[in-house]
């Protein structure tokens, strides 16, 4: 199963990069709908290999898990994902510059399930895709507008 989003932010793309790798502000506030990062080893970000346990609310319920930094490309690009004998997902946060306060906001998630159960997850997730999507880019439309909020604010 693949999401993705795309949207325009007007700060610079430094500042947007350095926004969305606020890994302290995950750690104490959460991130869009998750709920505050739980740091769950010894790594600490910005490091490859950090981890995070966190939650979101899906079907009514909290759904906790834990997620991974495996790609960090100064102003430019961020890779969280989790890895598990159930399933592979990989969420690509890219940032590209489209003028000096200009950034282009893409967002990628890849999600492999492997096995029944998380088969079955992906499938009820797939099924509310529209509602999924369309609370996505709500979310990622309040972001940039935050985004854009700081930077007028600084």
């Amino acid at each position: 199963m693949e999401l993705s989003y795309t949207c325009t932010i007007y700060v610079p793309q430094a500042f947007a990069y350095a926004r969305a790798t606020d890994f302290a502000r995950f750690e104490a506030e959460g991130f869009g709908n998750l709920a505050p990062f739980e740091p769950s080893n010894k790594i600490r970000a910005p490091k490859i290999g950090a981890r995070w346990k966190t939650s979101a609310e899906f079907q009514g319920r909290p759904r906790r898990f834990s997620l991974e930094l495996f790609e960090l490309t100064p102003s430019e690009k961020l890779v969280l994902g989790n890895k598990s004998e159930k399933y592979d997902i990989e969420a690509h946060f890219d940032f590209i510059e489209k003028g000096p306060e200009e950034t282009e906001f893409c967002f990628h998630l890849i999600a492999k399930a492997n096995s029944i159960t998380a088969r079955l997850i992906l499938q009820t997730i797939q099924l509310a895709r529209a509602r999924i999507e369309k609370n996505m880019q709500v979310d990622f439309d309040a972001m940039g507008e935050r985004m854009e909020a700081a930077y007028d604010e600084a």
